[in-house]
């Protein structure tokens, strides 16, 4: 088990198995989004609907948790 932290959401969507959405301070968990895609991932994966779909949910948890300040 690994805690990655990146700013980067294509990153954080490529290289994770779970991605745990956080607010800004106080920090927060918003989401928690276990990843459908394989575990052997190559670079075209980004392209594909699954990618762009998870990436769009952690954008919004982002979002979502900024405003909820």
């Amino acid at each position: 088990t690994i805690g990655f932290v990146t700013h980067s959401i294509p990153e954080a969507v490529y290289l994770s198995t779970k991605i745990v959405v956080m607010s800004p301070r106080p920090g927060r968990i918003t989401d928690v989004i276990e990843s459908p895609l394989p575990k052997e991932r190559p670079l075209d994966i980004r392209d594909s609907r699954e990618f762009i779909e998870i990436a769009h949910r952690v954008r919004e948890g982002l979002r979502a948790g900024h405003h909820d300040e």
